[in-house]
């Protein structure tokens, strides 16, 4: 009995910790960009760290071993880095970037361990997304007041918003994870007016992040899990029917003030550079191809065959890259981690997109799987194609909660709302 309140103690400080992650990722932001606040580890990744650690307590001990020995798998370029610079400052570093890799790993065993375990918690893992969601549009709409900060700058020209988020690049997948949960959950309890509104506002704050990931990808989300809703065995013409007819309706007042809001911002600006200056394929991949060519010729010289196999470590990836990421997960991850970081990687997202495609032939039994295999393929393509998903920070404890969803069997579901 002891023992079953310490791990309920423990599961209710997760789930205030897990309400508290975009704030304080909005306060992090608000410190670093208008305070000018620099300390050696942000307030944001100093948060995560402490639900990281809960986390790993709340986890069966094989997990433990599991999660521990990824972590000094992929450390071990930065040993190798520590022995032939003697630059032992980049342990620390390397460590937090490792355990930032590695947080939707362990999310992802704390998750699957409550939709087995505790699958009545489902309910409140639905108010944390709702209320993630919230934040979320609130904060990127701030920019309407003159509050935040633009997700882009070109020379004195401002674009678009990220609100007082300090990692704009990552707010896109973020955004596609909570909406998506969102649509999926509304289809799935048959609230067509809010499955609406949830698209509309997505699609609108999309717009407004002027991500073309984010649009895309709230659009196509919409649209799919419109057509392919969960409560149909297959899809319904019915349903095909009434997603023309509104979408035809719908389009021309759209269009209308999307036009409208074009006009009155700078997002067009920014569109018709990258068209007017590039090709279509950079123009899609907003130039990270030539970043990856460009760092492909610092590769052929400053890494020696050991490194090209294991991999440099974050910091020194980084470092060799003026401090950036090539913003193509798979490249940036081999680039760091070398081939060990590739294997894990490619491990873990068959492991999940295998398991939710077996599990969603049983959506009667795991009502949630399809959507894990819907949002799992989906970002993988935006790891390929626009980065900072599967390194990012922000949207790590998003990642391993919907993957795991894939594991809560069907019980009672409509006491949930």
């Amino acid at each position: 009995m002891q023992t079953d309140n310490k791990i309920f103690s423990f599961d209710i400080a997760i789930f205030i910790l897990l309400f508290g992650l975009l704030p304080i990722d909005m306060l992090n932001g608000y410190l670093l960009r208008e305070l000018e606040v620099a300390p050696l580890i942000s307030v944001s990744q100093l948060y995560k760290i402490i639900l990281l650690v809960f986390l790993f307590i709340r986890v069966s001990i094989p997990e433990k071993v599991i999660f521990l020995s990824l972590i000094l798998l992929l450390l071990i370029p930065t040993v190798f880095q520590i022995f032939s610079s003697f630059n032992m400052k980049i342990i620390f570093s390397d460590l937090v970037k490792v355990i930032k890799y590695l947080g939707s790993v362990l999310a992802f065993f704390y998750f699957r361990s409550v939709f087995i375990h505790k699958a009545h918690l489902l309910k409140w893992i639905y108010k944390w997304m709702l209320f993630s969601f919230l934040i979320l549009v609130l904060n990127i709409f701030l920019r309407l007041f003159g509050l935040g900060f633009p997700m882009y700058t070109m020379n004195a020209l401002e674009i678009g918003s990220k609100g007082y988020f300090y990692a704009g690049n990552e707010v896109s997948g973020v955004l596609l994870i909570l909406s998506s949960f969102l649509m999926y959950w509304y289809q799935l309890f048959d609230k067509k007016m809010l499955f609406i509104l949830v698209a509309i506002l997505s699609i609108l704050t999309g717009l407004y992040l002027t991500s073309k990931t984010a649009i895309l990808g709230t659009i196509f989300a919409f649209i799919y899990l419109f057509i392919f809703s969960p409560n149909t065995k297959r899809v319904s013409i019915k349903n095909i029917f009434f997603f023309l007819f509104s979408f035809f309706i719908a389009l021309p007042i759209g269009l209308y003030f999307v036009v409208e809001y074009l006009k009155t911002s700078d997002v067009m600006d920014r569109f018709s550079f990258f068209w007017n200056e590039l090709d279509i394929y950079t123009f899609i991949l907003s130039n990270r191809n030539t970043y990856l060519f460009n760092f492909l010729e610092i590769f052929k010289k400053e890494y020696n065959v050991i490194e090209m196999i294991l991999g440099v470590g974050q910091t020194t990836f980084e470092t060799l890259n003026n401090n950036h990421i090539i913003e193509l997960d798979f490249f940036d991850i081999y680039f760091a981690y070398g081939v060990i970081g590739i294997v894990l990687f490619l491990i873990y997202i068959s492991f999940v997109s295998i398991q939710s495609v077996f599990k969603s032939k049983n959506k009667n039994i795991f009502p949630f799987a399809s959507y894990t295999k819907f949002i799992s393929i989906l970002l993988i393509l935006m790891s390929f194609l626009s980065g900072h998903i599967f390194n990012s920070g922000m949207a790590a404890i998003y990642i391993g909660c919907v993957f795991s969803l894939m594991y809560y069997k069907k019980n009672n579901e409509t006491k949930l709302l």
